[in-house]
C-alpha cells in the first residue's frame, strides 16, 4: 500500500530534500515534516548526523507553525544564518 510520503525515496535523496529544506529560514522538524513528506523521525536521524558534521545549526526556540507547540527548536543549514560562537577558539 503506497502513500504519498517521501519514505519510498532512498536515503540519500531525504537528506538531500531535508538539507534544502532547512537552507531556506530556519524551520522546526515538524515543518519540514510538513512541507516535505520526510518522517520526523527520520529528519531527527538526518539532523543529528548533520550536527555532529557541523552542517546544521539551531539558531533558537520559538512556536512551531504546524502543532502550535512554544520554545521547539528552529534549525537551518544555511551557514550564513549560524549563530555566532562566544567560545575561544584554543587550537
Amino acid at each position: 500500500m503506497a502513500n504519498n510520503r517521501t519514505t519510498q525515496a532512498n536515503g540519500l535523496d531525504q537528506r538531500r530534500i531535508v538539507f534544502n529544506a532547512f537552507f531556506e529560514i530556519p524551520k522546526t522538524m515538524k515543518e519540514v515534516d510538513q512541507e516535505t513528506g520526510v518522517m520526523r523521525e527520520n529528519i531527527c536521524r538526518y539532523v543529528w548526523r548533520l550536527r555532529k558534521q557541523n552542517k546544521i545549526a539551531l539558531v533558537g526556540y520559538r512556536k512551531c507553525k504546524v502543532t502550535g507547540r512554544l520554545k521547539v527548536g528552529a534549525y537551518t543549514t544555511n551557514k550564513d544564518l549560524f549563530p555566532i560562537s562566544n567560545q575561544l577558539k584554543l587550537f
